[in-house]
């Protein structure tokens, strides 16, 4: 009896011990926080001698995604693009926060190739990003991404990247990878940074390396006709890239230069694109600057509080530029048989300017009015009158 008396309080003890074991030991809660954003868009593009305006509207974004935490440590996101009807990927990463040895991630993330890039499209400050940005194929890439935004205390920051070449709405799938993949850095840092005067200087320098690719873009609008290049012989391309941003209190002014080189069998092909813009805030607002890009502006006296929110002019000029050799390339179309030039514009440059009004944090109304010069001597300047309004939560 006594025996049993005795296995008995020892299996209680136990029992009291392992309870105080798991009531000590707390397992971390999984975080669960919804975003989202659209933007409905509508454009009238207009050349000078053509009578008739293109016009049209679509929802250009319309984002959701989940993201939070999974460990202390461990943070993940899962965003995607339902505009036009199609589920496209944007953020979906894992990713390791190592403290002082920065952010480790794997899947996709924008790539680190510019400012004007690196700022969301809920921050960006015109319509459409510069054309500078059109030599990259994408803004996101999937692979393994770092970044460190505490080095010298805070005052410099590495960003790196390694990526396949795989498309969005096919889940960044790469059945190519022997053909190569693209590898990216970013290097930048704060000469000044006065948050109580809210006033930055950042200065930045790129550099990425891709598989060849033809170059199509359109000239800061969305809706409209594309420009396509072809680099005859070309198998790879490099990007060099230089970054300045400020923002002395209501006044912000940003510019980048970018030089892309095409490697081909017999000669390197070149492309050269920058922009710079500047922007005012009228009712005395600023654009915050946080882990090496611009984010979200708070008007000082928003809807929700009887205010009229915040309002901000700006104008920007940009410029794409190809080698004359480039220009020169002939092909035989195979339809009509006659031998035609394949690039037809050698130099494009955009004037923009644009008022925003921002009527709290969340919620804005954007125009934009472009002139875009290309050389068509025939039809003339293209005119793009652009409208946006868009919210995120």
């Amino acid at each position: 009896m006594k025996k049993i008396i005795l296995i008995l309080v020892v299996i209680f003890g136990l029992g009291m011990h392992a309870q105080e074991s798991k009531e000590t030991k707390k397992q971390y809660k999984p975080t669960l926080k919804i975003n989202g954003r659209i933007q409905y868009d509508f454009e009238f593009l207009k050349r000078n001698n053509v009578d008739n305006y293109f016009n049209d509207n679509e929802f250009r974004r319309v984002h959701f995604s989940v993201l939070g935490n999974v460990a202390k440590n461990v943070k993940y996101k899962v965003e995607t693009d339902f505009a036009h009807g199609e589920l496209g990927f944007r953020d979906v990463y894992i990713k390791y926060t190592a403290g002082k040895y920065g952010n480790f991630a794997f899947g996709s993330l924008a790539e680190p190739t510019s400012l004007d890039m690196e700022t969301s499209s809920k921050y960006m400050a015109f319509f459409d990003r510069a054309m500078l940005t059109s030599l990259q194929n994408f803004r996101w890439g999937s692979g393994f991404h770092y970044e460190n935004f505490g080095l010298l205390h805070g005052k410099m920051s590495l960003q790196m990247a390694y990526t396949n070449n795989g498309f969005d709405n096919e889940g960044f799938r790469d059945t190519s990878l022997e053909d190569g993949m693209n590898f990216v850095a970013r290097v930048t840092g704060t000469v000044i940074n006065n948050k109580e005067k809210k006033q930055i200087v950042h200065l930045g320098i790129n550099y990425d390396s891709r598989p060849y690719k033809d170059l199509k873009f359109r000239p800061e609008n969305h809706m409209g006709s594309k420009y396509h290049y072809v680099f005859d012989g070309a198998d790879n391309r490099k990007d060099l890239g230089f970054e300045l941003g400020t923002t002395f209190g209501p006044i912000s002014v940003q510019g980048e230069y970018k030089k892309q080189t095409l490697n081909a069998t017999e000669k390197d092909y070149k492309m050269t694109a920058y922009y710079a813009f500047a922007s005012y805030f009228i009712t005395g607002e600023y654009r915050p600057y946080k882990h090496a890009a611009f984010g979200r502006v708070k008007p000082k006296n928003d809807i929700d509080n009887g205010g009229f929110g915040a309002i901000e002019v700006l104008a920007r000029y940009s410029s794409m530029r190809t080698s004359k050799d480039v220009i020169n390339l002939e092909r035989l179309n195979p339809e009509t048989l006659i031998m035609e030039k394949v690039n037809p514009q050698y130099d494009i440059n955009n004037i923009s300017l644009g008022l925003n009004w921002y009527l709290n944090s969340h919620m804005r109304v954007m125009y934009n009015y472009v002139i875009t010069d290309d050389g068509n001597d025939i039809l003339g300047n293209l005119g793009q009158h652009l409208f946006r309004v868009q919210l995120d939560f």
